[in-house]
């Protein structure tokens, strides 16, 4: 009888455990799942890593770039400077020859109303002297 209420109880036992058992299995499915999407989030996490360091690289090699460029643009930027300054002393210089290029052209208009006068003085005494030379010789003939 002892063993036959052992196996009885060992039935009844079995039978108040077995859903427990099936509530364990599932449980045990739901860790294992639990288990796959935290080793699958890790793995994300890690690609994020691995992308948020190579940002980093690209921002490093951004920042370099655009310290070349900054760099850059200061050199032309005082090349600019530099250029406009010559064109100002340029400009001065062409605003001075301009100037005597007024100048002598005024001169050279004076100059030619003299050269005008000069000639008609030339040309009156010419004319002057070859009627006196005619006089002379009308004279001389007499």
């Amino acid at each position: 009888m002892n063993n036959e209420l052992k196996t009885m109880l060992e039935s009844i036992i079995q039978e108040a455990l077995k859903p427990i058992k099936e509530e364990m299995q599932t449980i045990k499915g739901e860790v294992q799942t639990i288990k796959g999407e935290v080793q699958t989030l890790k793995g994300d996490m890690q690609t994020i890593k691995d992308e948020a360091q190579t940002l980093k690289g690209d921002m490093q090699t951004i920042k370099g770039e655009a310290q070349t460029i900054k760099s850059q643009v200061n050199e032309n930027t005082q090349l600019l400077k530099a250029v406009i300054q010559r064109q100002e002393e340029t400009d001065a210089k062409l605003d001075a020859i301009s100037t005597d290029v007024h100048k002598l052209h005024g001169e050279i208009n004076y100059i030619k109303e003299e050269m005008s006068d000069i000639k008609t003085t030339v040309d009156f005494t010419y004319q002057k002297t070859t009627k006196n030379e005619l006089e002379i010789f009308k004279l001389k003939q007499n």
